[in-house]
């Protein structure tokens, strides 16, 4: 008897490509994360994120070449594998595991907490673990119930609130002093430039997600690495205009702006308008909401593929009634639940949480894109043919300075990133275990994984 699979033909390209930039969330960069990147950055914060995603383009390109050649829901778990080799795929889905979960279980906290700011704001007082809890418990019913709607889902809330952002942003600019293009070259610093790199290449991170679609995609081969590579471009854009206006708007004084947690509210408020500072916290709300569906869709479907590859509980590659990983998402949003209710009685802030996975999540998208970069010409050669000279580029250009990045936290930070630097360096190691397990078995799922050609 064929082992169910994943409901075929299921999800459009648009649908597709809101998936991946709610799992992007460009959101929570105007709203939290520009204060942490700031910091390091300084008045040349519009230029970190536009070297990072003149980069990620590069990375996005060659990404978006495996989803092409290996459509499957693992995304790069079954395609590095195929492409590279099993050891690299297995730490790729182990990797993507870990940074996926860690942004699953921060988003329906982070928006909880910006549903309470709002509502403060209004003078009306909400816990706002209910408002977690909520988040987390429709994303888990309608992961389960329907890919399609969950994605549309995804699709409207990561759209209206880029929508609020980009108003907002525009009202803002037109009504500050008119001021010259931050450009202090003369106070560039390597090391701080670097260094805000970090936080921006996570910032990036999630465009991957559109490939774990696979076969659920009306035309996988095509839709999905043409929304790879869109969901980067409108991300850089976004982000650009945004950190110009930020810094703008705090007339330079980059040490305050990176002081705030929620930078766009306070801009409302100075300026008199809490209708402003309301919307951006709403904003922030529904990315937030926008994410956790998306992440629950991407993680379960890694969760799935690992299952059905026996690298996990052979549990997790089950399908439900409905075409989706039912018993991965179940246990994902009991997870997601559970951890909503831990982190309200611990009271813990937006920025708490995510600097709490940031380093730990950004070092793993690292790790899976320098797998990536490596796996197209390998792929290629593989097969009998010249690699591309995009994909040469991509790595002789990207590759360097994304280990570069990498290596900044380890020689560059101390404290807390530094600790969550050794502890994903753990993690990996407990990976390669996982791997060296895996390939053990009598049955050689190794191998099976290499050649197989599975598009679920």
């Amino acid at each position: 008897m064929p082992q169910p699979r994943l409901a075929a033909d299921r999800v459009s390209f648009i649908e597709i490509l809101g998936h991946a930039l709610a799992n992007i969330t460009p959101s929570a960069m105007a709203t939290v994360t520009i204060s942490l990147v700031v910091a390091q950055g300084g008045l040349l914060t519009w230029a970190v994120y536009l070297a990072v995603g003149l980069i990620m383009l590069l990375v996005a390109a060659q990404v978006a070449a495996l989803a092409h050649e290996v459509p499957a829901a693992g995304s790069l778990f079954v395609s590095v594998s195929r492409g590279l080799h099993p050891a690299a795929g297995v730490l790729s889905g182990w990797i993507m595991t870990g940074g996926y979960l860690g942004a699953l279980l921060a988003a329906p906290i982070v928006g909880g907490l910006f549903v309470a700011k709002a509502l403060r704001i209004t003078g009306v007082g909400c816990p706002w673990p209910w408002a977690a809890l909520v988040f987390a418990g429709i994303s888990w019913a309608l992961t389960v119930r329907d890919v399609g709607l969950a994605t549309r889902y995804s699709l409207f809330v990561e759209a209206l609130s880029l929508l609020i952002i980009l108003v907002i942003g525009v009202w803002t600019l037109g009504h500050l002093p008119a001021t010259g293009p931050f450009l202090p070259l003369g106070a560039f610093n390597a090391g701080s430039f670097f260094q805000a790199m970090t936080l921006s290449i996570l910032a990036y991170g999630g465009f991957e997600t559109a490939a774990n679609f696979g076969r659920e995609a009306h035309a996988p081969n095509r839709d999905i690495p043409r929304a790879i590579f869109a969901a980067v471009l409108v991300s850089l854009g976004f982000y650009v205009f945004m950190a110009y206006v930020e810094v703008a708007g705090f007339g330079g004084h980059v040490r305050a702006l990176a002081r705030t947690p929620a930078p766009l509210s306070l801009l409302a408020l100075r300026q008199g308008l809490p209708v402003l500072a309301f919307f951006s916290d709403i904003a922030m709300a529904i990315a937030a909401f926008s994410a956790t569906i998306a992440t629950l869709n991407s993680l379960g479907r890694v969760l799935y593929s690992m299952g059905r590859h026996r690298v996990l509980p052979a549990a997790l590659g089950e399908i439900g009634a409905h075409g989706t990983p039912a018993v991965a998402l179940h246990g994902l949003g009991a997870l997601t639940c559970g951890f909503a209710v831990l982190a309200g009685w611990f009271d813990w802030s937006p920025l708490v949480i995510v600097d709490l996975f940031g380093v730990f999540t950004a070092l793993g998208f690292i790790v899976i894109y320098v797998f990536a970069l490596i796996a197209v010409p390998v792929l290629h050669r593989r097969r009998g043919r010249r690699p591309p000279w995009q994909a040469l580029a991509a790595l002789v250009f990207a590759g360097p300075l994304l280990l570069y990045v990498f290596g900044e936290n380890f020689w560059k930070a101390s404290g807390v990133p530094l600790a969550a630097a050794y502890g994903f360096l753990f993690y990996v190691a407990v990976g390669a275990w996982l791997y060296w397990s895996w390939q053990r078995r009598p049955d050689a799922p190794a191998v099976n994984l290499l050649f197989a050609r599975d598009d679920d």
